[in-house]
């Protein structure tokens, strides 16, 4: 069997300036992947927040990557707390530094830079993307995973042979608060990728200048019935609030006139009596204990999935 031959990551032939954040081939500006998602998933992502406040999280963003690049390019440490916690996430998860902000482009109307690359083996590699949020809501994520998604699906295209592994978040934070302490984040979020085939649809949508049914959208059927779930919930609240009131009067009510039971024809209250709970501490005790082995008295139950609605 031939040995696999280790790839180079191939030049994308983009120009890209820094100072306008524009991408160059030849003589035509391509679009960059952020003002895709933007215009077709997240259209008021910064709606309601003042420009400084937009600029001054994206100095800080823009700062963090740059250390970040100084140490993987240099082996510089600045000593900030934001690139430590950038090496520890590198040996924690294995990463090899392959190339920072690299270019990739379909060679005629999208470009857009890879935060990181990492090499896994001759022909796979790992994609991150640095984020400097104060949290990593749910849009944030989802976002990010389009993000990569594109990005793999380009890399993958403009590196023949060369595959895509994992795909994560690098989520780095050390800000100070008004109140003195650190808002101090070091984690990495792995994402799903989503199938070259629908970020292609993507992309060629917007390029036609339509809307982008999003597959992983909320479905129209249920869409429609958001005023009635609501209302439903609303009302649900309103009706538990009103009987736990009288179910409150009426043990209240039971208790002074020490009473177990009362009971009508077709309704039977029963007052239960105060009583104390023990609960075995499995977490403690593994700490003060951690020589034993207890997999041999774990019981293991399915516990079937839910659906959490927020109104």
């Amino acid at each position: 069997m031939a040995a696999k031959k280790k790839i180079k990551l191939k030049d994308s032939g983009v120009i890209f300036n820094a100072e306008d954040h524009t991408y160059l081939l030849g003589d035509k500006f391509l679009s960059g992947i952020t003002p895709v998602l933007q215009r077709q998933f997240f259209p008021t992502e910064f709606e309601g927040i003042p420009k400084h406040i937009v600029d001054a999280a994206a100095e800080y963003g823009t700062g963090v990557h740059a250390s970040c690049e100084d140490f993987d390019a240099n082996w510089i440490c600045d000593g900030t707390q934001e690139v430590i916690d950038y090496i520890s996430l590198c040996s924690e998860f294995n990463l090899t530094h392959e190339a920072s902000e690299y270019t990739v482009t379909d060679g005629k109307d999208y470009a857009s830079q890879i935060d990181k690359v990492y090499r896994v083996s001759d022909d796979t590699f790992d994609l991150g993307d640095i984020k400097t949020y104060g949290q990593m809501t749910q849009e944030k994520t989802e976002k990010a995973r389009w993000q990569l998604s594109i990005y793999a699906m380009l890399f993958e295209r403009q590196n023949r042979g060369a595959k895509v592994g994992r795909l994560f978040i690098i989520h780095l934070r050390n800000k100070q608060k008004k109140d003195g302490t650190f808002d101090h984040i070091s984690e990495i979020i792995f994402v799903n990728r989503i199938p070259s085939e629908i970020c292609e649809d993507l992309l060629a949508t917007d390029l036609r200048g339509e809307q982008f049914i999003n597959p992983y959208g909320i479905p129209e059927e249920y869409r429609s019935q958001e005023t009635i779930i609501r209302e439903l919930i609303q009302t649900k609240a309103a009706i538990e609030e009103k009987l736990n009131g009288i179910k409150a009067k009426i043990l209240k009510d039971m208790e002074l006139k020490n009473v177990r039971t009362w009971a009508t024809d077709t309704m039977r209250l029963t007052r239960k009596l105060p009583t104390q709970r023990s609960s075995f501490n499995l977490a403690l005790f593994k700490t003060d204990h951690p020589e034993y082995d207890y997999d041999q008295y774990m019981r293991v139950s399915e516990v079937a999935g839910s659906l959490s609605i927020a109104v």
